[in-house]
């Protein structure tokens, strides 16, 4: 399947009958709050999955932030390959648990972090996620994906952004890319060891 960047890929509210693969691109998850506000569920990159997020039917709604090529899977099809196969069983089920404690890590990220360590652990989760060098991080989404999905204003995102490049952190690197000069520094601005 193919989408160009901003089409809806499927509605929230929609029957939770397929699980997708993103082959390439970004695709990202959202809900409306009853404000007007938008939150952003996840960023699904090249080679992960998306659409579990509902039993029979989704709560949030999927986008492409960039143009994405996706593998569609119908989930009666999975639930049936897993009940088959007891070593597809457990590799959902560890596949499941893990997303569980990203999910769970993402509380703790939201709760109980400040602007800065929030940024710069979603710049160094886009690293290990990435599937290029261990210092470039691709951003395919905008400031206000970042903001809606961190809890923060773009301007925050910005002040934030400028401030880790001030300190020679991170740079620019090219269109969508920065690249990390302290990785050490990053971490420390991060607080990785609550994670």
């Amino acid at each position: 399947m193919r989408f160009q960047r901003g089409s809806e890929i499927y509605a929230e509210g929609k029957a939770a009958d397929q699980l997708y693969k993103v082959v390439s691109g970004t695709v990202r998850t959202c809900r409306l709050l009853p404000d007007g506000r938008r939150l952003v569920a996840q960023f699904a990159l090249a080679g992960e999955l998306f659409g579990l997020d509902g039993v029979s039917h989704h709560r949030f709604f999927a986008e492409a932030v960039t143009d994405v090529v996706l593998i569609a899977f119908p989930r009666g099809e999975i639930n049936d390959w897993v009940d088959r196969d007891s070593t597809v069983a457990q590799s959902w089920q560890a596949y499941t648990l893990e997303k569980l404690a990203a999910a769970q890590d993402r509380f703790i990220l939201l709760g109980r972090r400040t602007a800065s360590e929030r940024v710069a652990a979603f710049l160094l989760d886009l690293v290990k996620r990435g599937q290029g060098p261990d210092d470039i991080v691709e951003l395919p989404m905008s400031r206000y994906d970042i903001a809606d999905y961190l809890g923060l204003t773009a301007e925050t995102i910005s002040r934030t952004l400028t401030a880790l490049r001030k300190n020679r952190i991170i740079a620019d690197q090219g269109c969508h890319k920065l690249r990390i000069l302290d990785r050490d520094a990053l971490e420390e601005q991060a607080d990785e060891d609550i994670l």
